[in-house]
């Protein structure tokens, strides 16, 4: 896992306060609604990543984002593969891991909702941003 890495998905999320656990990544309808949902890098280039106004995502998205932002060859331009895996990598997570925190169980681990449905529902920015700083600090293991 990189720490360092982690922490920077927490202050991207936090700063833009667009965060939606159900979705890779989307755009935001007038009501906050999610549609034009996004899954595999290729889209997600293509969309512009998440730094554009009127956009969300879940962890994975976030840290896909960055991921292409700080370095486009850990894939390649050319390459189409799900965000998750791009996250994935860019964290240094195992598959277990990577399970456990883009699947909302890591928000059950420290008590912010009973079920992961429930994270994926409910989650907040400022909840995913929590979680991932306790996870870079070594507080919480996924």
């Amino acid at each position: 896992m990189n720490p360092e890495r982690m922490r920077a998905v927490a202050d991207a999320i936090e700063e833009s306060g667009r965060f939606h656990y159900s979705a890779w990544a989307g755009r935001l309808n007038q009501d906050d609604a999610v549609y034009g949902y996004v899954s595999t890098s290729r889209e997600l280039r293509e969309y512009g990543t998440l730094r554009k106004c009127g956009t969300t995502g879940c962890i994975a998205g976030w840290a896909a984002t960055l991921a292409f932002e700080d370095a486009e060859h850990l894939y390649g331009k050319r390459s189409n593969v799900m965000i998750s895996d791009v996250a994935q990598k860019y964290l240094g997570l195992n598959d277990r891991e990577a399970f456990h925190l883009f699947h909302g169980e890591a928000m059950v681990t420290v008590g912010f909702y009973e079920t992961g449905g429930d994270a994926l529902m409910k989650g907040t920015a400022i909840e995913a941003a929590k979680v991932l700083r306790m996870v870079a600090d070594g507080e919480v293991v996924l």
